[in-house]
This record gives structure tokens, sequence and C-alpha cells, in this order.
């Protein structure tokens, strides 16, 4: 039986990776809450610029937290760089998406509560393939920690 790593990655490469810069017109991949935090113990990949790291299990909890509101359809997790799994580490994640219909003020709660720099409304690099989408009255919002 494959690793969840394992796993990971083959979603990730099923999507076709590009790192997000100039040169590529691609957004890049997403991927469950499920996939990317089961077996994650590598604080590094999400929110690496904090300076008092709340650690990777904070992360998993509270994002599965409000993935499970009544309000929030999906929640998928961007992944920016894959430079870490070069010695072993786990991909990186830049940014949180969430659909919902909760307010904004609502949403720019949890960005707080998850220490990011804020909720945008949409997506930063595009809209992947593998995002559905947005029914009226819900909008996607990206999280992210700069």
């Amino acid at each position: 039986m494959a690793s969840s790593r394992a796993k990971l990655l083959r979603s990730i490469f099923f999507q076709g990776f590009r790192t997000p810069d100039w040169r590529h017109d691609q957004p890049p991949p997403v991927v469950s809450v499920q996939e990317f935090f089961v077996d994650n113990t590598d604080n590094s990949s999400i929110a690496i610029n904090l300076i008092d790291h709340p650690g990777i299990q904070f992360f998993h909890d509270a994002i599965a937290a409000i993935e499970a509101r009544a309000d929030v359809q999906a929640v998928l997790v961007n992944i920016y760089d894959l430079d870490p799994i070069i010695d072993g580490g786990w991909p990186y994640a830049e940014n949180v998406h969430i659909l919902t219909s909760a307010s904004e003020d609502e949403v720019q709660q949890w960005a707080a509560y998850l220490r990011s720099d804020g909720a945008m409304e949409g997506w930063p690099y595009g809209v992947p393939n593998a995002a559905r989408k947005a029914e009226p009255g819900q909008k996607w919002w990206s999280l992210s920690w700069d």
C-alpha cells in the first residue's frame, strides 16, 4: 500500500505541477485537506514564515474544523513548491482555499485565527481545474501566509 506522501505526490503530479511564476499560465495544483495533512509532520509545509509557528497539528485541526462547518462546501490546499520533497520533506502549501456561503467578516475571523495574512476573494494564481464551481451565494476565498 502506498504511503500518504506518495498518494499526495501522485495527486499533485496528475494535475501537472508548475511552480507559480511569470512563465506559467497554469494555476498550481490543489489537494484536499485530507490528502495534505494525513501523516504530515512537517511544520515547514504550511505557514513557514510564522515566527512562532503553532505546529502542523494546529493547522490540521483548525482547517478541518472550518471544513466541517455547514456553511463550507469545500476546502482545498494549494501546492506551491515541491523543493522540500528532495530532502524527504512535505510539499509546501502557500494558500488554503475555502468555498463558503459565510460572510466576509466570518472568513476574515478564520484567517486571523489561522494567523494568515487575511482572506481575499478568489484565486491568486487562477482557478485550478480541480476546483468546483461556486454556486449562487457561495464564494471561494484564499488564505495565505506570505
